[in-house]
């Protein structure tokens, strides 16, 4: 049993006392001690189990989608978690996604936790799905809102989310970012910022902002829940792509 009264309760709370103070120009917003204790626990035993590791960049600097069972990470995500842990989160949310969203009718996508382990150093600038497929990549409406929720403080030291405000009007090219890379890592450290916060905050986001987990300089695990809603319509469509091994994940 995952879930209590007093959890579903304190996210209904929250969720009122924080109504949506978006600004479309710089396409994201930052919601304060959403998430309670008793879930922030939750959702990181479920990041640090060994069991539901399931991809991820290996200590070797090699890129698995699978994992076998033995294999350590340097950063790595985890199976989606059970829906009775995750949706009520989302349902505490939901004003602040349509206010990202605007129009259109959105459902989610894919839930995973992250987790980057001490002395990880890669920067890897990026857009979200759908964003990153070529069928998506320009079209000019929000297709998708990424959330994260650190389960761990983010700080400086341990290298918490940087990201470029204002980046989702650039409509940047998918294929200028493959092969241009570095020169969009040096941008987002000069001119991005790094996500400050402590477990249960919530940062939600354009899926077309530019940003990036940062290096790991502390002597502990980070880890944080990320959740990827979509509009309705692109949903099916968006798992097959996703499921074609062609398409580099991030």
């Amino acid at each position: 049993m995952y879930l209590s009264y007093y959890y579903l309760n304190r996210l209904k709370e929250k969720a009122v006392e924080q109504y949506p103070n978006y600004n479309p120009q710089d396409g994201y917003m930052i919601c304060r001690g959403y998430l309670p204790g008793i879930a922030v626990n939750q959702f990181k035993r479920w990041a640090m189990n060994p069991a539901r590791a399931h991809r991820g960049n290996a200590v070797d600097g090699n890129y698995y989608d699978e994992h076998d069972g033995k294999r350590e990470y340097n950063v790595w995500w985890t199976t989606a978690p059970p829906e009775e842990m995750w949706r009520p989160v989302v349902w505490g949310l939901q004003r602040h996604i349509d206010a990202i969203f605007r129009t259109g009718e959105w459902d989610i996508h894919a839930v995973d936790c992250i987790t980057t382990r001490p002395g990880a150093s890669k920067v890897y600038s990026h857009i979200d799905t759908p964003y990153r497929f070529e069928k998506y990549n320009q079209v000019d409406r929000v297709l998708g809102v990424q959330i994260i929720i650190p389960l761990d403080p983010f700080t400086l030291q341990n290298g918490g989310t940087a990201f470029l405000p204002g980046s989702h009007l650039e409509k940047i090219d998918f294929r200028d970012l493959e092969e241009n890379r570095k020169e969009y890592d040096e941008r987002l450290l000069s001119q991005g910022q790094q996500l400050l916060a402590q477990p249960g905050d919530v940062l939600m986001y354009d899926g077309r902002t530019l940003h990036s987990t940062m290096p790991n300089n502390s002597s502990s695990f980070r880890s944080a829940l990320l959740i990827n809603a979509l509009q309705k319509d692109i949903i099916d469509d968006v798992r097959i792509l996703d499921n074609n091994t062609d398409n580099v994940k991030t």
